[in-house]
């Protein structure tokens, strides 16, 4: 047996057995088992080894096939070492299986001649139906978890809105206050004005009157408004509808049917007597 260099042979008494490798070997294995809980997984398996310089005859004649011997002793050392635990502690204790597997295999191999330099553990793959049960557990965790920030949102959400809203019902009423209040020191003007002119006009024909006129007015404001998206209507001239109608029968002789109507609705709460400061009340 001889070293690398340039060697003469004594033919035909001597002639070349073999050569041997001294470079770095890599075998990839596949390895099924199942855990301490029943789960079957599959375990990708790399060892990287060496033929020992100091026993090459051990290593060239003791073994006709090193990489079978090999996959024997890394199923072995595998199905021992796994079923003793969960699915869970083989992924967490993946360095220390491989620490074992790396023991274990250097004392079986270096009586023939090989060094163990790595034994490295590439990949744990389980069931897939396992694996689509783990994601599931663990997102139905994060999503447990996500439950109170979202209720603390959806509570901020809904009691803004809630304010929101209180304080635009107070301002619409506040301003329909202030339209009302404007309105009746309108009216009080207007009736105090032809009061002025010596009683030649009753109390009861100018609120006739000013009733008639806010009729009239009304029929000319009625307009269909669209309402936005955040739910309060803008009548302005852009955002009114030009398909709103509004039909009321105008014969001449209604004219004194809307007198007699109008009386008749708000009337009835002026008496004859009812004097201009009285029109605020009313």
């Amino acid at each position: 047996m001889e070293r690398f260099g340039m060697h003469f042979l004594k033919w035909p008494m001597e002639r070349e057995a073999g050569r041997i490798g001294m470079r770095i070997k890599q075998l990839d294995c596949e390895c099924e088992t199942k855990s301490k809980d029943h789960v079957i997984l599959r375990i990708h398996v790399s060892i990287q080894y060496q033929i020992n310089s100091t026993n090459l005859f051990e290593s060239f004649y003791s073994l006709s096939s090193p990489n079978r011997l090999l996959t024997t002793h890394i199923h072995d050392i595998i199905r021992s070492t796994l079923p003793c635990k969960d699915l869970d502690d083989i992924f967490s204790d993946q360095d220390s299986i491989a620490s074992e597997l790396h023991r274990s295999l250097n004392d079986s191999m270096n009586e023939y001649g090989f060094l163990i330099h790595h034994a490295l553990i590439t990949q744990i793959r389980p069931n897939e139906h396992v694996k689509l049960s783990m994601n599931e557990m663990e997102a139905s965790k994060r999503r447990k978890q996500a439950m109170p920030q979202k209720a603390e949102a959806i509570k901020i959400q809904a009691v803004s809105a809630a304010e929101a809203r209180a304080e635009r019902s107070y301002l619409n009423g506040v301003g329909v206050a202030r339209e009302r209040g404007a309105i009746a020191t309108g009216m009080k003007d207007v009736a105090a004005s032809a009061l002025d002119d010596g009683g030649a006009v009753s109390t009861k024909c100018v609120m006739e009157l000013l009733l008639l006129t806010q009729y009239f007015h009304v029929l000319n404001d009625v307009k269909g408004v669209r309402t936005r998206n955040n739910g309060v209507a803008d009548d302005g001239a852009e955002n009114q509808s030009p398909s709103s109608s509004l039909f009321v029968c105008h014969m001449p002789e209604t004219v004194t049917q809307l007198t007699a109507t109008t009386r008749e609705c708000f009337g009835t709460a002026v008496s004859d007597t009812a004097t201009v400061e009285n029109l605020l009340e009313l």
